[in-house]
């Protein structure tokens, strides 16, 4: 079977990113899809953006993405903008909303956070009929095509799997790489299955979640005056949200 390491959230957490990246390798998995939030948080988006992009065959747009390319930016926002430099930020301007594609006769859908926008916000604890939504085609996923069997997004960084069974669905949340809000692990998705075949078969969807060293990405944070290190460090050691100035 084919294997796809799904990550999302990287917000500019370089260790987290490293330790994620090895046990990719180490398992033998050469296809890495990227939810979004490559930035923003940590101190290193300009590093985790190069380093994505170097391994990353698929990249989906988010919200601290978006933010960060297109809006009129705070003092934290204008930190990483200058640290990421424009043609950083003309990347991630032109990163797509969703990508599809077959895995065992599933169709398989990953966006960032819902299927209306990168800052339509979705936990497993909404009503059914939020949830069923988000298979559904809009102007946001693209309108064309079979609607997706299988789900899976980021933003929420808590990661999950729900199976909607009255529609024979299927969403999950791949969780944090750099900055989980679950527990203090860096966390990702391997789907297991035939890639690109329309015909059923065999397919799984697994969790991994690594300790890795907290303490560097907190330093590294001080080191470059990131905007509310303090907040940023209770959330890595604890992985409690502690609240922070977003960029706008």
């Amino acid at each position: 079977m084919d294997k796809i390491a799904i990550i999302s959230d990287v917000h500019g957490n370089m260790p987290a990113l490293e330790t994620v990246l090895e046990d990719i390798r180490r398992r033998g998995i050469d296809l890495i899809y990227n939810l979004g939030d490559l930035v923003g948080k940590g101190p290193n988006s300009d590093l985790a953006i190069d380093r994505c992009r170097e391994v990353c065959q698929v990249i989906v747009r988010g919200n601290w993405d978006d933010t960060i390319a297109t809006a009129e930016l705070n003092p934290a926002g204008r930190w990483y903008h200058a640290q990421i430099g424009l043609e950083r930020i003309m990347y991630l301007a032109s990163l797509p909303n969703a990508y599809d594609f077959w895995l065992s006769g599933k169709r398989v859908r990953l966006y960032h956070a819902s299927e209306e926008s990168v800052f339509k916000r979705i936990h497993p604890s909404h009503p059914y009929e939020d949830l069923r939504r988000m298979f559904g085609n809009t102007p946001f996923t693209g309108l064309d095509g079979r609607p997706p069997d299988i789900v899976g997004y980021g933003d929420i960084h808590s990661a999950y799997m729900l199976s909607l069974s009255r529609d024979q669905k299927v969403l999950f949340n791949a969780g944090s790489v750099g900055n989980p809000l679950d527990r203090p692990l860096a966390t990702y998705v391997i789907l297991s299955g035939e890639l690109d075949s329309q015909e059923p078969g065999l397919f799984s969807i697994d969790f991994v979640r690594l300790p890795y060293d907290i303490e560097q990405a907190i330093e590294e944070a001080r080191r470059l005056n990131t905007p509310d290190v303090e907040a940023y460090a209770v959330e890595l050691r604890t992985a409690v949200y502690r609240g922070r100035q977003k960029a706008t």
